[in-house]
């Protein structure tokens, strides 16, 4: 087998696309396609699963805990891995233990992942893709999803979507309508049976879904987006298909160059049986599928007027990817140094009795070295972010009182220098922490050691907040230095 991978760049899939629109594209959605559409990924999925089980064992943590945070991630697994019966973190079968672990009645998992999807609206990825379908392009969308985004967004769009599940798979076969959407979950769907979400529940995809899917894809194009390749299933039976003898091109559009072996021994078999599959590094779903619309159609008047009243307005698809400078010709640049900063708005507070005298600075930032703490003392209160536990442990001999956890507000950190410097302070030891980097508290930068310039000179960023009068937000200033 070829151990190298087909790959080819964002530009080449766009024109490839373009160059193919007068033949019949089919996309394959995974949780990827709906994060920006407010439903949580399949590994925020995971997390949380991970949190609810460990907080029935220790509920004293409840107040505290935020599966967004790496710290408390780290926390919650080294319980899972203590207790000796959990599968390793990042491993493939995580997702469908723990929706087991965490749901085993199969009721439950479904009012989970109901309550987890209701009242979602599809964003502009989702609408644009049944612009597509309107256009004659796009024939049909598979998802393993549950969220029900596909079936609104066609419902936005007047059209009628063709929902076919584990229990109707005859339906992959039926006539296409130019006022019809086939809408295929290969999870299955709340809405019409059981959730397809355990082992023995996913291993029936294979045999009711390979032989429609050997079939339909014959003639037709696959665009896979938004998707893990997690389930082993799933993953067998597009492969399935995608070796069959047969015309239609696979395009896996990831995020980012990493990929997984699984992807890559799957475009690999593809490639070697004779039939063609290529990868994409992408900035996601919405990203591309504006791309796609607007290169696509920049040369036909009508659809392009049509396509700019759905991107009026919208807002810069956030995505987070590494910063890199590609090799191109300088036309000048814009200072884009400021951010919008979501600032907490609780903090703890106490009190202790070494506070009086000069030395508090130095008593306290001696307390804390090594610890995961940030704190400061502002007249006889000290101010603190950690897990309260931590905190007690450190301050217990000097504790007047209890640790209260208390609201704040933007203008007290405004107008509370001390404050302000907690925030920062937290602000820096996340962000260079997550890096991998160094940090300096005290001169506000992150560096990173392993790229000088010569000795003792690193690249590095000045990290400050800015605050604007008569606004409700704060922004973070990056600035190299």
């Amino acid at each position: 087998m070829n151990n190298t991978i087909n790959k080819i760049d964002f530009g080449a899939f766009l024109r490839s696309f373009k160059q193919n629109l007068d033949g019949s594209f089919s996309f394959l959605l995974g949780a990827g396609a709906s994060v920006s559409s407010g439903v949580q990924s399949a590994s925020d999925c995971i997390w949380d699963w991970k949190k609810d089980i460990f907080l029935a064992q220790n509920l004293q943590f409840e107040e505290f805990l935020d599966i967004h945070s790496d710290f408390c991630k780290d926390k919650i697994q080294k319980w899972l891995d203590e207790q000796g019966v959990f599968p390793n973190r990042d491993s493939e079968e995580e997702y469908v233990f723990y929706a087991e672990k965490a749901y085993p009645m199969e009721q439950d998992r479904t009012k989970y992942f109901e309550n987890l999807c209701a009242d979602k609206t599809p964003y502009i990825g989702y609408k644009l893709l049944m612009l597509l379908n309107k256009y004659g392009v796009v024939k049909s969308v598979w998802t393993t999803n549950f969220d029900g985004l596909i079936e609104r967004a066609a419902h936005q769009a007047d059209l009628t979507p063709i929902a076919v599940t584990l229990d109707n798979p005859e339906r992959i076969s039926r006539n296409e309508s130019k006022s019809e959407l086939l809408y295929v979950a290969l999870h299955g769907d709340y809405k019409y049976s059981k959730l397809k979400n355990t082992a023995q529940e996913l291993d029936a995809q294979e045999i009711l879904f390979t032989e429609r899917l050997k079939s339909y894809f014959i003639d037709k194009n696959l665009v896979v987006i938004g998707y893990s390749g997690r389930d082993k299933s799933l993953m067998h039976t597009l492969c399935e298909a995608f070796m069959t003898k047969g015309c239609g091109r696979l395009y896996w559009c990831g995020y980012g160059n990493k990929i997984t072996s699984e992807v890559q021994n799957f475009l690999n078999r593809i490639n070697d049986s004779g039939r063609e599959a290529v990868y994409v590094d992408t900035d996601g779903f919405d990203a591309t599928l504006v791309s796609i619309m607007k290169f696509c159609y920049e040369d036909q008047f009508d659809k392009k007027i049509e396509i700019g009243k759905y991107l009026k307005g919208l807002s810069r698809v956030k995505h987070i990817i590494p910063f890199s400078v590609e090799n191109t010709t300088f036309t000048g640049c814009a200072k884009t140094n400021l951010y919008p900063l979501i600032i907490p708005q609780d903090i703890f507070q106490f009190e202790i009795e070494s506070l009086e005298g000069s030395s508090k600075w130095s008593f306290i930032k001696e307390r804390i070295k090594g610890k995961d703490i940030i704190a400061a003392p502002y007249k006889k209160i000290v101010y603190a972010y950690g897990l309260p536990n931590s905190i007690y442990n450190v301050f217990s001999k000097e504790l007047i009182g209890e640790i209260k956890r208390v609201p704040i507000s933007l203008s007290n950190i405004k107008d509370n220098s001390t404050l302000k410097n907690i925030i920062l302070k937290v602000l820096i030891c996340s962000l260079s922490s997550n890096a991998g980097l160094r940090a300096s508290m005290s001169k506000k930068i992150i560096w990173n050691e392993k790229e000088s310039f010569q000795s003792n000179v690193f690249k590095a960023i000045k990290i400050d907040i800015v605050f604007i009068n008569s606004e409700k937000y704060a922004l973070i200033s990056i600035t190299p230095t």
